[in-house]
């Protein structure tokens, strides 16, 4: 096995030089029992991938990459996405343009370079597939070729491992998001108000999506029948058996070219200002968890993400503890449902909502948000003071879901031939989630106070918020 595709192999990318804007929480695969217990042993690894890098003084990079069926193709992703970009080595003449088809050659070359490590296993299969004679019955292949049979299972449980990705890069002061399958982006930012507003940027390449559902009927599929089958994804990296390999899968072998393609959709670019308060990579896992909790619509599950998050920023002192917060709260929140469900069971004929947890990958890269400072009597004291101002101002989301298409267009890229999200209630070319906060805190008076106690020499020990 190629050590790029060896998932229990360390990553170069982890000796780069990390972004210290950002933090990371991570939860491991769990299954449920059925009294609610969680079981630490599941059979299945870590699939997920990320990391958040500095390549230079104005190029930050950061990705998630979450694996279906395995890790491998994720392990191989994370590696040559960040060695792409780097090797390009953009630089402030780089226009939007290039930038774009940096970003989009680079998702080219890691499929490439996936196809190149799965030539063996494509032989073996070849090969074994000519050890049965035809003209025979299914029975007699049952019985007579089961070892081979065995190996051809297996064979294409490896061929369908794949991987969603969500890339975010900032390059000279310019933002830009490229993903494909269901990891999400979202980027608060604040407006002339002080309000906060939150963008999805990323577009979910799943069977909820019209355009993709549209892009699939044209190619002879069924949608009521796709709907029911074990397709997480419609784009993604790897998953030969979607692809090339279609033929051999009951519920695609319909369609008239491959249905489950590798382009990525990429939004850009997006200025770095004074207005961008942070930015939120999601692994597909945590998108999944907290879709089986909030049954509706995908806008509740940004919503939830968002609030969590700025909760969280306003109490902890670092990034990495806002992120794992984050991820614990969701945790609670997935097990708190599982036990209703399981407590309201009136049969064991009636199914739970679900019996596992899946990977969960959170980045938090904060631009503007104002945290509490690390001194540990400073911090109680500004958490004190942000209770006091903030007692009256909860989190509230605008009613409304969608950004003005002057907003957006700057950012679509229009070459991609499909960039929007559907749900059941709402379909619009190039839609966009957008949410409001009201402000969540006014510090002016405080620091008016803070000043004149500096002045009179009346001010608190261990606080400095200079």
């Amino acid at each position: 096995m190629p050590d790029h595709l060896d998932s229990e192999s360390k990553l170069w990318t982890d000796d780069l030089e990390v972004c210290v804007q950002t933090g990371a929480g991570f939860a491991t695969n769990q299954l449920y029992r059925e009294d609610g217990v969680r079981n630490n042993e599941s059979s299945y690894k870590f699939r997920d991938r990320s990391f958040h890098i500095k390549v230079d003084e104005n190029t930050c990079l950061y990705a998630i990459c979450s694996g279906h069926n395995g890790s491998k193709v994720a392990h191989l992703a994370i590696q040559r996405i960040a060695a792409e970009i780097a090797f390009w080595g953009l630089n402030e003449q780089s226009n939007e343009e290039e930038v774009k088809e940096v970003l989009r050659q680079t998702f080219i070359t890691v499929e490439k370079t996936y196809l190149e490590t799965i030539d063996v296993l494509l032989a073996r299969k070849t090969s074994l597939q000519y050890e049965i004679p035809d003209g025979i019955s299914q029975y007699e292949i049952s019985q007579k070729y089961k070892s081979i049979l065995d190996e051809l299972k297996r064979i294409n449980e490896e061929l369908s491992v794949g991987s969603s990705v969500v890339l975010a890069l900032i390059c000279h002061k310019k933002l830009y998001i490229s993903n494909i399958g269901n990891c999400r982006a979202l980027l608060c930012k604040s407006d002339t108000n002080n309000v906060l507003r939150v963008v999805q940027l990323s577009v979910d390449h799943n069977l909820y999506n019209e355009d993709e559902i549209l892009r699939l009927c044209q190619l002879g599929l069924d949608p009521h029948a796709l709907r029911q089958a074990p397709l997480s994804c419609t784009r993604c990296i790897g998953s030969y058996m979607n692809k090339a390999g279609y033929r051999d899968c009951d519920f695609l072998s319909g369609a008239s070219a491959e249905p489950v393609i590798s382009q990525p959709e990429i939004v850009g670019a997006i200025p770095v200002d004074d207005t961008c308060s942070f930015l939120i990579l999601m692994s597909s896992g945590l998108c999944k968890t907290l879709q089986e909790i909030f049954t509706t619509e995908v806008s509740q599950v940004n919503k939830e993400v968002i609030q969590l998050a700025v909760e969280q920023l306003r109490t902890q002192s670092t990034l990495a503890g806002v992120a794992q917060s984050v991820v614990h709260k969701i945790l609670q929140y997935h097990h708190d449902f599982y036990m209703e469900h399981v407590q309201e069971r009136g049969s064991e004929e009636v199914p739970l909502p679900y019996t596992r947890l899946d990977d969960i990958t959170l980045l938090i890269r904060n631009f503007n948000f104002v945290m509490p400072k690390s001194s540990k009597r400073g911090a109680v004291r500004f958490n004190s003071i942000v209770r006091e101002h903030s007692a009256n101002n909860s989190i509230i989301f605008s009613d409304s879901n969608t950004l003005s298409s002057t907003n957006t267009s700057q950012y679509i890229n229009t070459n991609s031939s499909t960039s929007s999200y559907s749900d059941t209630n709402q379909s619009s070319r190039y839609r966009r989630e957008q949410e409001k906060i009201r402000p969540y805190v006014c510090f002016a008076e405080y620091y008016k106070n803070v000043e004149e106690a500096k002045k009179k020499g009346t001010l608190p020990p261990g606080i400095d918020f200079d």
